[in-house]
């Protein structure tokens, strides 16, 4: 066997997994997969008399349940079982379990075991990341129709019994954070991100209320499976068409609005240049064309309702808020020490997309309801068409409009 780990204890345990747990004969190689916030992968290469092949092995991260991971597993076969072949398919083990447990080599937070999971390994490109969002246009599209189909293929999905999310959903959620992030605020020292976050709390809770204040508009919308990690780096790409998606482990059931609007925060941000922290208005428009015209498609969902485009404004900022409290609780309950700077820079990122969502209301509404459902920038569907082209609403190489603001890096005397 060869090892490309440093770890021969991990190499050991690592092969007893796939050559007595699997049918896939012999371990022949092992690779360390990088990029990952939660979890750990491996790649590996078995051969046997009959088969060899290349898997991805996952250490889950040592805070999930076992119930999350019956649920994600459960969800991934019934969506391949529904015609949605992009995800990684679950290897099953000898006695037909999806995942396994043992010893914690490197227990942490009174954790003393480990979780595993075996899938088929993804071919494709692992182009972009959360933060790396410079998609083409095709692959835009690509991923807006790759959301809807995850969409319609789970629409019908039934949790087995033990088998959910720990997480509640997301407007049981987010009342969670004020407080939550009132308690950072106090406990925060004079590290950069401590003075960005003690800087902005104020204006944070004011928006978690007014995010808080819309939840009863959410009533009777669409709940289904969501994906609520769907971000460029869950995704692996060839030739601009998106070709694999994985990293279900957040899953669960939700508003579908809360995931796409979610995507729209993660795809459409701009994270470099004089626009960072705002969203880019014809990319959102073009991912919202391609996933509806895709619903239209597929008979089992319906496109974006009224309902549904009148409160997606208001989910986006509660998205953004969520992507916020990832980074805070990353942060201030690590694992392993933080380092400021890049945390500084995923914090300040959130904030002013925060206040960008806040104040550009007009121009995101005006992008949603400029687009048609057949995946074109056309006539609005839901209020009179005023002559302007999407171009003039937010053309793609403008400034940042002046009443964007920029967070200043508080300044403090020492």
């Amino acid at each position: 066997m060869k090892s490309e780990l440093n770890d021969q204890r991990l190499s050991e345990q690592i092969r007893d997994i796939i050559e007595n747990q699997y049918e896939l004969g012999q371990v022949q190689r092992i690779r360390e997969i990088f990029g990952g916030f939660c979890n750990k992968s491996y790649a590996v290469w078995t051969h046997g008399h009959a088969f060899s092949g290349k898997f991805l092995l996952r250490r889950y991260n040592p805070a999930i349940a076992e119930s999350e991971i019956r649920f994600e597993h459960a969800l991934i076969n019934h969506l391949q079982q529904h015609g949605f072949e992009l995800a990684a398919a679950v290897i099953s083990g000898r006695g037909g379990q999806t995942f396994c447990k043992t010893p914690a080599l490197a227990p942490t937070n009174g954790n003393s075991q480990w979780y595993w999971g075996l899938f088929e390994f993804l071919e494709g490109q692992d182009k972009y990341s959360w933060t790396e969002t410079e998609l083409t246009d095709a692959e835009f599209a690509s991923c807006a129709q790759i959301l809807a189909r995850l969409h319609a293929a789970g629409h019908d999905f039934v949790k087995p019994a033990g088998a959910d999310r720990a997480q509640p959903r997301i407007m049981d959620f987010v009342p969670d954070f004020k407080e939550r992030f009132r308690g950072y605020a106090r406990l925060a020292g004079n590290r950069r991100c401590d003075r960005l976050l003690k800087a902005h709390i104020d204006v944070v809770a004011a928006e978690l209320e007014r995010c808080l204040a819309g939840a009863t508009n959410f009533m009777g919308m669409l709940e289904l499976p969501i994906h609520c990690d769907y971000h460029p780096g869950n995704l692996k790409y060839e030739d601009e068409q998106g070709v694999g998606l994985f990293d279900f482990d957040w899953s669960k059931v939700d508003y579908r609005l809360f995931d796409l609007a979610l995507a729209l925060v993660y795809f459409c941000s701009v994270w470099e240049g004089a626009r960072a922290g705002s969203l880019r208005i014809d990319k959102l428009a073009l991912f919202l064309s391609c996933y509806n015209a895709q619903c239209l498609d597929d008979d089992r969902i319906e496109a974006l309702t009224d309902q549904e485009r009148q409160t997606l404004p208001i989910m986006m900022a509660i998205a953004n808020l969520y992507v916020l409290n990832w980074d805070l609780v990353d942060f201030y309950e690590p694992v392993a020490t933080p380092i400021d700077d890049e945390y500084f820079k995923f914090i300040d990122h959130n904030l002013q997309l925060m206040y960008w969502i806040r104040d550009q209301g007009e121009r995101i509404n005006q992008a949603i309801y400029h687009t048609d459902i057949t995946g074109r920038v056309a006539r609005p569907l839901f209020q009179p068409n005023d002559g302007t082209e999407l171009s003039e609403i937010c053309p793609d190489d403008a400034p940042s409009p002046e009443t964007e603001p920029i967070l200043p890096e508080p300044v403090v005397k020492h």
